[in-house]
């Protein structure tokens, strides 16, 4: 008899830790996918303003509010990974949210022109709605690259350029980014910690 009530009790434990382990699990998870995330830079192309290697916390929850703003910070999924790649799930966007998926790319940029803006780019110098932006955070001179100019932002989608114009793979490329696609504003570098700070 007492061998079978411990032998329930201690299922009854395991059960109990179990339960607690799934909800913490779920939870982290669903943070993870709606509202901050960290991730981690990889490349140049956001030089001097971020670096390679720096590491960085993603605020998500505010774009479910408001659109992107000119001059913010994000990080855009270029490429979808291996839950992206099954039939089933890749139309399911709370699982592309939620679940960490291998291979996945993703492009850290800044929103230089919303929807219905005008953007040219000429002489080396970037305009929105014929006004030239002075851009002190740009490093080197900014080409057109693949895209046409001048250009007028689609409804629901940004225009984003990397600081390190030179050395960067961004719409003058792979053109407008859908709302969709973008995964949050980097709101925070973390590390290393000399480099602690909000980033503006």
């Amino acid at each position: 008899m007492d061998n079978t009530k411990n032998n329930k009790n201690s299922l009854l434990e395991f059960l109990k830790w179990l339960e607690t382990f799934i909800i913490a699990i779920v939870i982290a998870l669903l943070i993870r996918g709606f509202v901050i995330e960290p991730v981690i830079v990889n490349g140049v192309s956001m030089e001097d303003t971020l670096l390679n290697g720096q590491r960085l916390i993603i605020y998500k929850l505010g774009y479910f509010f408001h659109p992107p703003e000119r001059g913010d910070i994000i990080v855009l999924q270029y490429k979808k990974g291996f839950i992206g790649d099954i039939p089933f799930f890749k139309n399911l966007d709370f699982l592309n949210r939620v679940l960490p998926s291998t291979m996945e790319v993703d492009y850290i940029k800044r929103v230089i022109a919303v929807p219905g803006d005008k953007i040219d780019i000429k002489d080396g110098h970037v305009y929105v709605n014929d006004k030239k932006l002075e851009e002190e955070y740009a490093k080197g001179e900014t080409y057109k690259q693949l895209m046409n100019f001048p250009q007028i932002v689609p409804q629901n989608t940004v225009f984003v350029m990397g600081d390190n114009r030179q050395n960067s793979r961004d719409s003058r490329v792979i053109g407008f980014v859908e709302f969709d696609r973008i995964k949050g504003k980097a709101i925070l570098r973390i590390w290393p910690i000399k480099d602690f700070g909000i980033i503006k």
